[in-house]
């Protein structure tokens, strides 16, 4: 285990190790949070959309599942819609 001192201006070095496994490098922010009373350091990507890329692959709903579901609820609107319009339509054709 790889360990460092932090100066009086609190700041530390991350060990060589450390900064090549997670690609940390000049500019990259890191995220400081505690969990369980332990620090956790993240380093937070430079883009995070292109880092979230394929991260839901494989689980849960395709953005085929997607499209399916927003078809399909057009479909019971426009139905929906239809069945409210009629009592006004057969109104109509009974005063007409």
């Amino acid at each position: 285990m790889a360990q460092t001192k932090v100066s009086v201006r609190g700041q530390t070095v991350i060990p060589r190790e450390i900064r090549e496994k997670f690609d940390i490098h000049p500019d990259t922010t890191l995220s400081w949070s505690i969990q369980n009373g332990v620090i956790v350091v993240v380093p937070l990507p430079q883009d995070p959309v292109e880092a979230s890329v394929g991260l839901l692959k494989g689980r849960g709903f395709t953005f085929e599942d997607i499209m399916e579901d927003l078809r399909r609820d057009h479909y019971l609107e426009r139905k929906r819609d239809q069945r409210l319009m009629q009592p006004e339509k057969r109104e109509r054709e009974a005063n007409g």
